[in-house]
């Protein structure tokens, strides 16, 4: 039988016209399914970035704070070498080393560091006999030359010990320290005292049996911090007038209003505390515990070696670490009671026949050796 050709045409038509229909129905679908699914995994992969920042916004200060109490930990475990080495030199010599000592002259002009001093307790004795030794030929007096030379090869010499982990060093061509030598609460004729104050003092040698505050309740070695443009504890402000040595909260003044930094109007020094480990000067290696820790420090009519307030400071968080002369190590908030920063430091004359308390609180009485005063248990 032959079916019309339309009709048949009609068929093949109607079934292309639904295959067609087909088609695009399942093409449509399939689009709007692979949308759906983008859609899905866009949200799916926003949903995972947004938990994994909640984790690390909760992870990343618990890893920063893990790694600063390490790297204090190691700090202190450098102030525990660093006074071991003091007691190693008492025990061999029946005295303290001097703050600032040295060769005057032509030499190093009496400005180097106990640290020099301590060299051999350090085990770096091969270094102390070549500075000792001098160089005649090459006109190098014993005892080497001054700590600001570069030149010198055993300046150059980098001391680890000496370095908190958390300060950052100046490329200056010096080795730095972030150690300083505490002289107490005095801030007049620091460099000429008769009679010591502080566990240690320029040109002066002291015995563990003079400090009958006990050894546990008096500072040795406090830290500093090292040049960081204007930041507070690697700077110091020079040539102000004496009038900060009469009331040391005028240095307070020279602060920054974020209260970090030194003020843009103040003059700085030229290379920072704690420049280099060989120099003694007070501007560059010592500490009075008079304002807080993290305060200004002040030199009064010049630039190094002079009068002045010098703070301890860190860029530790809110605080710092110190060394006590009995060989512990503790950390100090720069919260801790000061007593009265306008009050007038002591003199050698105020305290040289009788224990005098000191007027900057528990900070104060730490710093001294015979102040008399009442340390509370609870701050060990």
């Amino acid at each position: 039988m032959h079916w019309p050709a339309h009709t048949v045409c009609g068929v093949r038509s109607g079934r292309l016209t639904g295959e067609r229909r087909s088609t695009v129905t399942i093409s449509g679908n399939s689009r709007a399914a692979r949308a759906i699914r983008r859609g899905y995994s866009l949200r799916i992969l926003l949903v995972v970035i947004a938990i994994i920042a909640a984790v690390l916004a909760i992870l990343l200060p618990a890893v920063q704070r893990a790694r600063e109490d390490a790297r204090r930990m190691q700090c202190m475990g450098h102030l525990k070498g660093l006074i071991l080495a003091v007691h190693n030199f008492h025990d061999m010599f029946g005295q303290l080393p001097s703050a600032m000592g040295g060769t005057v002259g032509v030499a190093n002009q009496g400005r180097l560091s106990g640290l020099v001093d301590l060299l051999p307790m350090n085990e770096q004795s091969a270094l102390y006999e070549v500075i000792q030794r001098g160089n005649v030929t090459g006109g190098i007096s014993p005892g080497g030359v001054v700590p600001w030379d570069k030149t010198y090869p055993p300046w150059q010499v980098r001391q680890e010990l000496l370095e908190c982990p958390t300060a950052d060093y100046p490329h200056n061509g010096f080795q730095p320290t972030n150690y300083a030598f505490c002289i107490g609460d005095v801030a007049a004729d620091i460099h000429q005292l008769p009679k010591l104050r502080g566990a240690f003092a320029p040109g002066l040698n002291g015995r563990f049996k003079e400090i009958t505050d006990g050894l546990s309740n008096t500072i040795a070695f406090a830290e500093i911090g090292t040049a960081q443009q204007r930041a507070v504890p690697g700077q110091y402000v020079v040539d102000l007038p004496d009038n900060i040595l009469t009331d040391p909260a005028i240095a307070l003044r020279t602060l920054h209003s974020n209260q970090r930094d030194y003020r843009s109007d103040t003059a700085l020094s030229q290379r920072g505390r704690g420049y280099h480990w060989a120099d003694g000067a007070a501007g560059p290696g010592l500490v009075n515990t008079i304002l807080p820790p993290n305060s200004p420090s002040c030199a009064v009519g010049g630039k190094e070696a002079v009068d002045g307030i010098y703070s301890a400071g860190s860029y530790h968080p809110a605080g710092l670490n110190v060394a006590f002369c009995d060989g512990s190590v503790m950390r100090i908030t720069s919260d801790v009671d000061c007593g009265d920063s306008t009050a007038t430091p002591p003199t050698a004359q105020d305290y040289a026949d009788q224990k005098l308390a000191s007027p900057f609180g528990i900070w104060g009485a730490l710093g001294s050796i015979n102040g008399g005063e009442e340390i509370f248990e609870d701050l060990h």
